[in-house]
């Protein structure tokens, strides 16, 4: 009897940290599917599928975008909701015939209910107007999800370029 008592309190001490964290840390599933997230958002620009980048967005999703001085004339964006960051996109990669946005580098971290990812970027542009002009962008993301409905959504997302460069081929 005092040996399936003291089984017990070891089975106990040992599944009971285990659910606490489960309900703390993010599993392998949950990560995947954060980077599933980004991988859409990658090919739903590159592809011009909209719906596709629409659909890892929440309705009210904030974007700020911080870009190198070297890039934009504007420094700082901010947008507010889905369908107005959705147009902003449409609208900027409508004056390229192709993009590439490579992405790497995913770190996850959990708190409160919200993924926090930072991920790597370098971004290839290829200009309509010039057939052997592209210009590469370099820098990072920084994006906040929250699972609903069974499903990760984007609610907060950032870009910061580090660097860009126009480049010819051929």
């Amino acid at each position: 009897m005092m040996k399936n008592i003291m089984l017990g309190i070891m089975i106990l001490l040992i599944t009971l940290p285990n659910a606490y964290a489960e309900q703390h840390e993010l599993n392998v599933r949950d990560k995947i599917a954060i980077v599933e997230v980004m991988n859409k958002y990658a090919l739903g620009i590159d592809s011009k599928n909209y719906d596709l980048y629409k659909s890892i967005f929440i309705k009210n999703v904030e974007v700020k975008l911080l870009y190198d001085k070297g890039l934009l004339n504007e420094n700082e964006v901010i947008i507010k909701g889905a369908n107005n960051w959705v147009d902003y996109v449409e609208v900027a990669i409508s004056r390229y015939r192709n993009t590439q946005h490579m992405l790497g580098n995913p770190l996850i971290s959990y708190e409160n209910e919200i993924a926090k990812v930072r991920t790597d970027l370098q971004a290839l542009h290829y200009y309509k107007e010039f057939p052997n002009r592209y210009r590469i962008v370099w820098g990072y993301y920084i994006t906040h999800m929250k699972k609903e409905n069974n499903e990760w959504k984007i609610i907060k997302h950032s870009l910061t370029t580090i660097g860009a460069r126009i480049e010819e081929s051929g």
